[in-house]
């Protein structure tokens, strides 16, 4: 060392001055000491650089709240480098950047395949522990970072409530100025609102320009689908071009759109394309554009082509948006959905005065709208929730070059729950099209009011006319409207002529829709339903009291109305019609009620009627009810159907009732049957043909009297109706004269089975009837006594008059005017006015015959019936043979006639005869008399009377059937038999002439045994027990009440002369 500080000074430079060695040697050590601590810190920190890094970096993660893990790959004086940088959780990055590179000249960092990792949930954006220092809350404006940044491969992930966005970015250059990269955006799958979006991608380049951003590419979208809302829209493409300004609070830039089908609602589209371009500026936007649809196709309408062009502002953040444009349109024509509407109402229609017009306003939308041309211009205003539209003018022109709709100075606004507010001016026309004309506007007291026109609109013979309609709209949003309609045309199945409809109502989105408030008359000139004409009247509705006869609101619609009273007058076809009723109501949903419905149908003073005193009806989805106390009167059939009743329903067009009740009666005063009843009739009415089916009964029994089905075309006015007699039971439940009083006096007592058919056909001015009906054998109790075993078919050529055809003939096997007798044949046919012709009826009788004569009556008539019982060559000993009287011979053969007359007091045998045929007979007594203590005298008598020769016999009767009836039995040439016992006193007597006369009193039907109890023992009771005399012969003349009133004797008391 000393040596080293000798030779210092040897070279210090020539020119310096000498320092004293003192003052040297002060100094040296402390700089030395400097020097040597600055080269050791040098050397410490170069060492521990990377330690320092870390503490400085860690440092500084703390400041910001990051957790992150990194390597340090290099610390050099040009750069340093990390590696695996780790931001946020391990196992959940938010960061993770394999490489960073950051050089100490000129800010420049560069990462390599950086990821990026984000949600967006509930509406809000994050990138984990990244968001501190993303979403700062700096007032300052955005400013890129004054960076030169490098992205190698970097990528991100968002995961969102909508699906996963992947992204990825790549670029070099000056943040602030110099830029140049790549971004690419893609969505497999967005689910949002019921929408899904597939295969979204958006891929740009990106440049920056002193700090302003500039962005251009395509945003694709594979395919977009809400069934919600139902927008559907195929392949999308959009090429963004955009600058951004330095702040990112604005930009300008184009867009170009192109999208295949995109479809919302029943509305479609073949293809749209659009361009604009725009500013926007401090939350205000601008921008011109033009747009255009081809082929364009909704249920309402379709075009060939539409297109739109303007401008669009929008301000305080979209909260106020204008766009003005103007639209032209090409092959504007009728769409499928209202074409089929029109033709399906048309079709609906047939047969109505709507039917026409509906089909010509159809054939002339279809001709104009082939070559139609649309022109207008628009501005549609939107604040908050205010949107108005204003039409300054617009004119659809058809193909014949006549415009079919105009507007002008037109403006539609709506906000709130407020309904929307029309103004201004509108026309319809062109050829065969209705020509409207009307105007909206505000009036003075506030609110808008529209007129409108349609002059008469006719096609063929239909024609309808709005003279005047006014529609009134409150500041409020409330509607009301006045006016009247004018119609005339066909009607199904008729036409209606000068039908004056008047319009009056409101309407409110608190209270809904209000139809006729107070009574309106309907009014008409001439009114045609089928063949029923009514002319020049007016009908009032009227509505339930404080309401209106049309209501609809959110609780449904709801209708009803009353008439007062019907008074119409008109034709039926040729006939005269008179409708009147009592008040009647309606209501929806609810019931129809109607009280004294009266129809008289023909001239004035015999009109056929219907009346109904109480009808009813539910009406809903089908309209059905009740009606009671009804009454049918057709003058062209003679019968009436009272007290109806039962249930009935419309459906389908088609009328019927169910379960009910009728009585059917005689119209005739002098009825011809009883009152019959129904339960559970049938009735439909359908295509204007009613047909019924019922069966009749007895009243009191129930019994089943006839079936019979029905079948009237009320357009024609014909009809028939079938009569089924099945079995008809008579016996003691039932009997003819319970079905019929004409059976009163001519048969009783039936016992039997009828059966048999009938059919009564009308027109409009005839009504026919025919039948035939059977027994095969029938029992019953006549004037002149019991039948039985009646058979036979009876043919009825008018059954209603009860007029049969000539000749009926009906076998009786058996008949007892008091003798029975079999196997006859009745012949006869009933007549009109109900006579009953007797042709007359034979019967074998003892030996020969019996005949009823030729004889006419009124069924059902208070006159005398006159019959005639005619007797040829009886044979007197069948006749004892019949009678069973065996101790009784006789012989001989008798004609006569037995005239019988009915009256009010019975029947009775007017001058009735049997008269013996020559040479007369004999009659004898061949048994043995019973009581034998009679008097010697009274025993020779009867043994000399018991054989009779006669040569003439006569017997007369007179008197009631029903009471006594006075045989007159005259002998001439008369002498004993050989059976009679003779003496002497005998044989002188036999040389007189003898005329010997009985008479008889008796029933009628005690009558023909009188001769057997003369002589039978067992009908011939021994006198004394009668009364009649003592025990020694003596007639007694006062009689016991009691035996006498047991069994009234055959002879009377006294009896007349013998001669």
């Amino acid at each position: 060392m000393a040596q080293d500080e000798n030779d210092l000074p040897d070279q210090v430079p020539e020119g310096e001055p000498q320092t004293p060695p003192a003052s040297r040697r002060r100094w040296r050590w402390p700089l030395a000491i400097v020097a040597g601590a600055i080269v050791l810190a040098l050397l410490y920190g170069w060492f521990t650089r990377e330690q320092i890094a870390d503490r400085l970096i860690s440092r500084q993660l703390e400041d910001l709240g990051l957790s992150a893990q990194y390597e340090i790959e290099s610390i050099g004086p040009r750069a340093q480098v990390l590696r695996n940088v780790v931001i946020g959780d391990p196992k959940h990055p938010d960061l993770t950047i394999e490489r960073v590179e950051a050089g100490l000249v000129a800010g420049r960092v560069k990462l390599v395949r950086p990821r990026l990792y984000g949600s967006y949930r509930d509406g809000k954006l994050s990138f984990g522990s990244l968001d501190p220092l993303i979403f700062t809350e700096s007032e300052e404006p955005f400013r890129l970072p004054d960076l030169d940044l490098v992205i190698a491969d970097g990528r991100g992930l968002l995961e969102s409530d909508y699906g996963p966005v992947g992204f990825k970015a790549e670029g070099q250059g000056p943040l602030r100025d110099g830029f140049s990269g790549i971004i690419a955006i893609a969505a497999p799958k967005l689910e949002a609102d019921g929408c899904r979006a597939e295969k979204a991608s958006f891929y740009a380049t990106v440049s920056i320009e002193s700090e302003k951003p500039h962005i251009a590419g395509p945003l694709r979208l594979g395919g977009l689908s809400c069934p919600e809302q139902s927008l559907r829209l195929g392949q999308a493409a959009m090429n963004v071009e955009a600058t951004i300004d330095p702040h990112l609070d604005g930009a300008d830039g184009r867009l170009g759109l192109n999208a295949a089908r995109p479809q919302f609602g029943a509305a479609r589209m073949e293809s749209a394309a659009g361009n604009t371009k725009f500013t926007y500026r401090k939350g205000a936007l601008t921008a011109r554009y033009e747009l255009t649809g081809s082929r364009i196709a909704a249920p309402q309408a379709a075009l060939g082509s539409l297109g739109a062009q303007g401008i669009m502002r929008a301000a305080d953040g979209f909260g106020r948006i204008e766009i003005e444009g103007d639209v032209t349109g090409e092959r504007l024509r009728v769409g499928d959905g209202l074409d089929k509407a029109m033709a399906g109402a048309a079709k609906a229609s047939d047969g109505t005065l709507a039917e026409p017009l509906i089909g010509q306003l159809r054939t002339a939308l279809l001709r104009e709208g082939r070559d139609s041309g649309l022109k207008g211009n628009f501005i549609v205003r939107r604040t908050g929730d205010a949107t108005s539209m204003v039409v300054p003018r617009a004119v659809l022109r058809g193909g014949s070059g006549q415009a079919l709709l105009s507007l002008s100075r037109f403006q539609i606004s709506a906000g709130g729950e407020a309904p929307p507010r029309i103004a201004g001016n509108f026309a319809t026309g062109g050829k065969d099209l209705p020509r409207i004309a009307g105007r909206m506007e505000r009036r003075p007291s506030g609110g808008l009011a529209m007129r409108m026109q349609m002059p008469e609109y006719r096609a063929g013979s239909s024609r309808i006319a709005l003279p005047e309609l006014m529609i009134v709209q409150s500041d409020g949003g409330e509607l009301g409207f006045a006016g009247e309609a004018r119609l005339s045309g066909p009607l199904p199945g008729g036409q209606a002529e000068g039908l004056v409809l008047p319009l009056a109502g409101n309407w409110s989105s608190a209270r809904g829709l209000s139809v006729w408030r107070k009574c309106v008359d309907v009014r008409f000139d001439r009114l045609a339903l089928a063949n029923l004409e009514i002319e020049k009247r007016k009908l009032s509705l009227c509505p339930p009291g404080g309401g209106a006869i049309v209501r609809s609101s959110a609780a449904g619609l709801k209708v009803a109305a009353g008439v007062p009273a019907l008074d119409l007058d008109g034709r039926l076809g040729e006939t005269p019609i008179r409708i009147v009723s009592g008040p009647l109501g309606f209501a929806y949903p609810g019931k129809l009620t109607a009280r004294s419905l009266d129809v008289a149908l023909g001239p004035a003073d015999d009109p056929s009627r219907f009346r109904v005193a109480d009808l009813e009806a539910d009406v809903g989805g089908e309209v059905s009810g009740s009606f009671s106390d009804a009454e049918v009167y057709l003058s062209a059939v003679p019968l009436d159907l009272t007290q109806a009743s039962g249930n009935w329903r419309f459906s389908n067009g088609v009328l019927a009732i169910e379960e009910g009740a009728v009585g059917v009666s005689d119209r005739q005063t002098d009825a011809r049957f009883q009152p019959l009843v129904a339960q559970g009739a049938s009735l439909q009415l359908a295509d204007n043909v009613i047909t019924a089916e019922a069966v009749l009964r007895e009243p009191q029994s129930l019994r089943e009297v006839v079936r019979t089905r029905i079948h009237h075309d009320l357009g024609t006015g014909r009809g028939n109706a079938d009569l089924f007699v099945d079995r008809l039971l008579f016996d003691d439940t039932l009997q003819p004269d319970t079905i019929s009083r004409l059976a009163l006096g001519v048969i009783a007592n039936a016992e039997g089975i009828v059966t048999g058919r009938g059919r009564i056909v009308w027109n409009e001015t005839d009504v026919t009837s025919t039948g035939s009906f059977s027994t095969d054998s029938l029992d019953f109790a006549a004037a002149f006594g019991p039948v039985h075993g009646l058979s036979g078919t009876v043919v009825f050529t008018d059954l209603l008059g009860l007029v049969t055809a000539p000749e009926q003939q009906l076998r009786i096997a058996s008949i007892n005017p008091g003798i029975e007798v079999n196997d006859g044949l009745l012949s006869f046919e009933l007549r009109p006015d109900y006579l009953l012709a007797v042709n007359g009826a034979h019967w074998p009788f003892l030996g020969g015959e019996l005949e009823l004569l030729p004889t006419t009556m009124t069924l059902g008539s208070t006159e005398n019936y006159r019959y005639t019982l005619k007797i040829d060559a009886l044979d007197a000993a069948k006749l004892i043979e019949r009678l069973e009287m065996a101790n009784i011979s006789a012989d001989g053969t008798f004609d006569g006639v037995l005239p019988l007359v009915f009256d009010e007091d019975g029947g009775h045998i007017v001058g009735g005869v049997l008269q013996s045929r020559p040479p007369g007979g004999n009659l004898s007594y061949v048994g043995k008399l019973t009581y034998e203590d009679l008097s010697a005298m009274a025993n020779f008598a009867f043994d000399a009377l018991k054989s009779l020769d006669y040569r003439q016999m006569r017997i007369d009767m007179e008197g009631s059937l029903e009471g006594e009836i006075i045989t007159r039995v005259s002998f001439d040439g008369i002498k004993q038999g050989k059976q009679a016992t003779q003496n002497f006193v005998t044989r002188q007597v036999a040389k007189l002439p003898i005329h010997f006369n009985v008479n008889l009193r008796a029933p009628f039907f005690q009558l023909v045994t009188s001769l057997r109890s003369m002589y039978e023992p067992e009908y011939l009771r021994d006198p004394r027990a009668l009364g009649l005399i003592d025990e020694s012969g003596r007639a007694i003349t006062s009689p016991p009440s009691s035996s006498l009133a047991d069994e009234p004797g055959i002879q009377p008391p006294a009896s007349e002369d013998m001669q």
